[in-house]
């Protein structure tokens, strides 16, 4: 039986399944890093007396690199390894956000948070890419769901800690501990992380064999005499694999479907803790709209995993996908009543806009050959981040105006 087929078919391994979990941790980082800017956008721009344009721009700097960062640094994971990549990634972040507590001014801040925007993208694609490669067919749709409630549940534990430090200390605080929470994230990658055997298999670097025989081992799976046969392969760019015969066609479709998801649920993330204060609502039910919408994106994440493992989740996405736009709707005109509506109307948009977002990053990875796999997920969720960069400033220009 071929290598991979023996992890599709065998049971996930308490290795695997604490791969998943690290996984779904270095996930949370990704909901952290973007709401930490969210729920500090208040003091930080009553301390630098920014108007709503400048507060956009901040918002959306983040993005900007997450962007650039999957489309374009992502695609080193299939060049010097997954776990290697992970492991810088994770380096880069830890500094930016350290380097965040001491900035000095507006432009400093919205250099540091591009610079962890790219390391942010660069991980979240290469964390989809290693933990559908540590999957077995059968639970690869729930692991993959799993990871992708991370980013909400980052979101929910951040807010509940970075609230109580704002209002104690101030913004830099918050920054101070996204950057301790990241820097514990370090030796578990070390730890429990072991290279890819795809990417082990595909790019056959020193003592590849005795490496993937460690890995394998470490999973219960039985070690290999001999690496597996090569596949032959036309000599193309990774880009041009991914763009080009019957990945062209899956990659513009995956790469629509992103733009429409992440703008959508970048906006929310961004904007809801501002929006609410600016309706009327004090800054705390800002914070509270703010984790509420996390609160309903991991359901929503949970509720896609359920479904769509019971059905076809082409199909369960496009149920999804029309909830998510009516709960877009229902936000709208909640900020006129009680706060009590306007913070269920938050929990809503959470659920509608992030439940698809789990049952895309489930199915995405499974439409490409390891060799450039993190090239292609790489390319449609930078893609959903070219969305998620417009939304936030376009909202900055319509608050102003």
């Amino acid at each position: 039986m071929h290598l991979k087929d023996r992890i599709e078919e065998s049971p996930l391994s308490r290795r695997q399944v604490g791969i998943i979990a690290i996984c779904t941790a270095l996930y949370m980082i990704d909901g952290f890093d973007v709401l930490v800017m969210a729920f500090s956008a208040a003091d930080v721009s009553k301390e630098w007396d920014l108007n709503g344009a400048q507060l956009g721009f901040l918002l959306s700097a983040a993005l900007v690199g997450m962007a650039v960062g999957s489309i374009f640094v992502s695609t080193v994971a299939d060049v010097i390894g997954r776990q290697k990549t992970l492991l810088i990634g994770v380096c880069i972040v830890a500094l930016g956000m350290l380097g965040s507590v001491f900035a000095p001014s507006y432009t400093v801040l919205l250099i540091l948070r591009l610079i962890t925007g790219v390391a942010i993208g660069t991980l979240q694609a290469t964390i989809n890419v290693f933990a559908s490669e540590f999957s077995n067919a059968k639970r690869r749709s729930t692991a993959l769901s799993i990871v992708s409630i991370g980013q909400p549940v980052g979101g929910v534990l951040g807010g509940l800690v970075t609230g109580l430090l704002i209002a104690s200390f101030g913004w830099r605080y918050a920054f101070l501990f996204g950057a301790v929470a990241t820097l514990c994230m370090i030796p578990l990658v070390l730890k429990v992380l072991p290279e890819s055997i795809d990417y082990l298999s595909e790019r056959r670097p020193p003592n590849a064999l005795e490496r993937i025989n460690k890995t394998l081992r470490s999973i219960n799976q039985e070690p290999v005499s001999a690496l597996p046969e090569p596949v032959a392969r036309a000599k193309k760019s990774r880009f041009a694999e991914v763009l080009t015969g019957v990945n062209a066609r899956r990659t513009i479709l995956l790469s629509l479907a992103y733009f429409i998801l992440m703008a959508s649920f970048y906006f929310a993330n961004s904007w809801t803790p501002k929006l609410i204060t600016a309706s009327g609502f004090s800054a705390q039910d800002g914070i509270n709209a703010g984790v509420l919408f996390s609160v309903g994106a991991i359901t929503g994440a949970v509720a896609l995993g359920i479904f769509g493992a019971r059905y076809n989740m082409r199909k369960v996405l496009a149920v999804f996908f029309v909830i998510g736009a009516a709960t877009f709707v229902v936000f709208a005109n909640s900020t006129n009543g009680s706060v009590s509506l306007a913070l269920f109307a938050a929990a809503l948009v959470g659920f509608g806009s992030n439940a698809p977002i789990a049952g895309m990053l489930a199915i995405s990875p499974t439409y490409y050959d390891s060799e450039v796999r993190g090239t292609a997920l790489g390319l449609v969720i930078g893609m959903g981040r070219v969305g998620a960069i417009v939304s936030p400033i376009l909202a900055g220009g319509l608050i102003d105006g």
